[in-house]
């Protein structure tokens, strides 16, 4: 087993996040992703079962209360996911704008055929051709 960050799951290696991948404490204090305890555990006459991948302890938990209900979320692990979540939203906020105003701007160009009004990051590239390299004989360059 590779042993990694203390943000990551040490089975499939993924950051955990608030949705899928929630950092959950197994009996024995290890923790791992919600998605990776799912696919090691078994079901066993009315007991959900977990061996862990690091000491092979197993976690016996109830089916009616699930891996979800039964096994508490990592609170240190928790409190990261937050900072780095709120660095991704920033990023995906500015993705999102970027992508609307793309958006709008192709619908406007649609509803007035004569003129295209482009970004100006847009402006700043030529659109006529490119200049060719020339051969000249005797030249080292």
């Amino acid at each position: 087993m590779v042993l990694c960050e203390d943000t990551e799951c040490s089975v499939c290696l993924l950051p955990y996040t608030r949705l899928e991948r929630i950092p959950r404490l197994l009996h024995c204090r290890h923790t791992f992703c919600q998605s990776c305890l799912e696919t090691l555990s078994q079901s066993r006459a009315g007991l959900i079962t977990v061996c862990c991948p690091l000491c092979r302890r197993v976690t016996c938990v109830r089916r009616s209360l699930g891996l979800t209900g039964a096994l508490w979320v990592d609170s240190t692990l928790w409190d990261q996911i937050v900072e780095d979540d709120r660095e991704e939203d920033k990023y995906q906020l500015k993705q999102d704008g970027a992508l609307i105003h793309f958006f709008f701007l192709s619908l406007s160009a649609r509803s007035s055929r004569t003129k295209l009004k482009f970004p100006a990051f847009l402006r700043r590239f030529s659109l006529s051709r490119q200049h060719q390299e020339q051969i000249i004989p005797g030249s080292n360059v």
